[in-house]
């Protein structure tokens, strides 16, 4: 296709429907003043990435702005003063200067290729000074579209507009080449064929099949984060289907082997957490917490999973009385919905569900009126304690006192916790 002008293609009905005119418009003038400052140094500078994709596929939800330029990083340094609030180097060894321009956060890459190298995990990066060759080293066709901020014009050596608007997921170069020297790229394939709706070029899923094992050299904090993505995409299930069928989830999430309702995740809310307590749902407690420590999820989002697990399991097992609604209610604070969520996807959830709806109408107000009768402080104080596990001991007992009966007053508190210390100094 090569290159084409924004304007012309905007003629083709067709792509008058996919471009976002307005968005295209608002990014012409914002990056006008970034594009005189290269201008006037004699460099070329390209709008790339998601932006470019998304703007032409009628998306309003991107604006990461990803530049490339001839410019070596230090001459992007000087190049971009004159118009950043502030400039940060922490991708400079890769090529790569971030700005704040207008508010607005900016990454400007010298033009390069990167691949990675017998076992490494961390990708070799080489500068080119040509715009045709860092495009081809990119993923896939509908990422190797760049736009010419002088004249608007779309640089499309590989056909990826096309390519979006038929829904093709295809490499620029072969795929196998292309998973070989980027191995993340495979899990990328995953993401793109859910969010955008893709079908595969020939030879992705075989090369895919075949070079599987070489997921292994990235990083796990990597797979976690393209995992992440793919999770929060409208509907994950046909990128999950895409590492079953290539068995690329073999190495970091064979669990998902044994997941019984992935086709019904797309029913949730876009949040990776929840929807991997969905598809975590029938898996051993420690053998989850074992599978997401080794993709390096933070403790908090580790805790996170069980108490929406948990929760859940709680709805789909117990009978929902007053009592056990109080306890659930208790137990999964602020993960309430998400664990309702998740239940209502099993099999045979339609009643439990209707419970917890009839009893959260009875008892919703009760529950968030709740304050325990006494603090650890004043527990301390009455029965003349030291602090220490006893304190919290008799915390749950007042909890579990509401928990059975329902609200408490002061005077049963003390009454209980006069009791409580007979019995245990006897």
């Amino acid at each position: 296709m090569g290159v084409l002008v924004a304007k012309q293609l905007m003629r083709s009905q067709k792509y008058y429907v996919l471009m976002n005119t307005e968005q295209f418009n608002k990014l012409l003038e914002f990056t006008s003043p970034i594009n005189e400052c290269f201008k006037s140094d004699g460099k070329q500078i390209y709008l790339v990435g998601g932006i470019v994709r998304d703007i032409h596929a009628g998306l309003n939800d991107t604006f990461d702005l990803d530049f490339t330029t001839d410019a070596t990083p230090d001459e992007i340094k000087r190049i971009i003063q004159p118009v950043a609030e502030n400039v940060w180097l922490s991708g400079q060894q890769f090529g790569t200067i971030g700005a704040q321009v207008n508010g607005k956060t900016i990454e400007i890459t010298t033009y390069r290729s990167e691949s990675y190298v017998s076992e490494s995990r961390k990708p070799v990066v080489t500068f080119s000074t040509d715009l045709y060759e860092d495009l081809s080293r990119r993923d896939f066709t509908i990422n190797c579209m760049a736009i010419n901020l002088e004249s608007g014009k779309l640089i499309d050596p590989f056909n990826g507009l096309r390519d979006l608007q038929m829904k093709i997921l295809r490499t620029p170069l072969d795929p196998h080449i292309s998973f070989s020297e980027d191995p993340l790229r495979m899990m990328r394939a995953a993401r793109f064929i859910s969010r955008f709706n893709l079908t595969l070029e020939k030879g992705i899923k075989e090369s895919v099949s075949e070079l599987k094992e070489r997921l292994e050299i990235v990083s796990n904090e990597r797979i976690r984060d393209e995992l992440n993505k793919l999770l929060i995409t409208p509907d994950p299930n046909p990128g999950l289907k895409f590492l079953l069928k290539t068995k690329l989830h073999e190495s970091f999430f064979p669990e998902l082997e044994n997941c019984r309702r992935q086709h019904q995740i797309r029913y949730l809310r876009h949040d990776h957490c929840i929807r991997l307590a969905a598809l975590l749902i029938n898996s051993a407690s420690e053998t989850r917490k074992d599978r997401l420590k080794d993709l390096k999820y933070s403790n908090r989002e580790i805790d996170t999973i069980e108490n929406l697990i948990s929760a859940s399991q709680m709805i789909l097992t117990q009978s929902m009385g007053n009592a056990q609604y109080r306890k659930w209610y208790l137990h999964a604070r602020e993960n309430r919905q998400g664990s309702i969520e998740i239940a209502s996807i099993q099999r045979g959830a339609r009643r439990k569900i209707a419970t917890i709806q009839r009893q959260a109408r009875y008892l919703d107000q009760e529950l968030e009126d709740y304050t325990p009768p006494f603090t650890g402080s004043e527990i301390i104080r009455f029965l003349d304690m030291h602090q220490g596990p006893e304190v919290g001991e008799v915390l749950q007992l007042l909890e579990d006192m509401f928990i059975e009966k329902g609200p408490i007053g002061k005077q049963e508190a003390i009454d209980f916790l006069v009791e409580w210390k007979k019995v245990k100094d006897n």
